[in-house]
């Protein structure tokens, strides 16, 4: 029996490196929705070029704001199912069936990370981060 030049491996990833994939995947595959729903009636098939720098990145954002949290995991795992082929997508789907719940909580703190990187423009700032921003500048 001849052994292969190169056995492939699947390198294990912390569980909050596949969740931090799989809001990104959830990212790119709302985006794709959106910038090709005037193709509906072709079917959908999101196009892997944008898999990196998602189309209309804030909208889907925003969307998935909207979204109940059971939905919106349902379309980051979804999204990352659907990503170009990296070999994580078996474990991902082991992680549903034995760890659903601790899958879940590494999304639910992705999801939080990634918007609390984001800039919140919706409200006004509070009092205390007014005061703040003023010590900054006057300590220049």
């Amino acid at each position: 029996m001849t052994r292969p030049f190169c056995e492939p491996r699947i390198l294990e990833m912390p569980l909050e490196k596949h969740a931090e994939i799989a809001v990104d995947g959830g990212l790119w595959l709302i985006g794709e929705r959106l910038a090709q729903r005037c193709l509906t009636n072709y079917g959908f098939v999101p196009d892997p070029r944008y898999a990196y720098k998602p189309r209309h990145r804030e909208t889907a954002i925003i969307a998935l704001c909207q979204m109940g949290e059971e939905l919106r995991h349902e379309i980051f795992v979804a999204g990352f199912m659907k990503l170009p082929n990296n070999g994580a997508q078996g474990t991902v789907r082991r992680l549903l069936v034995t760890h659903t719940e601790m899958l879940h909580e590494a999304l639910r703190i992705a999801w939080d990370r990634r918007l609390g990187s984001m800039i919140d423009v919706s409200k006004p700032p509070a009092p205390a981060e007014i005061e703040r921003l003023h010590k900054v500048i006057s300590s220049r």
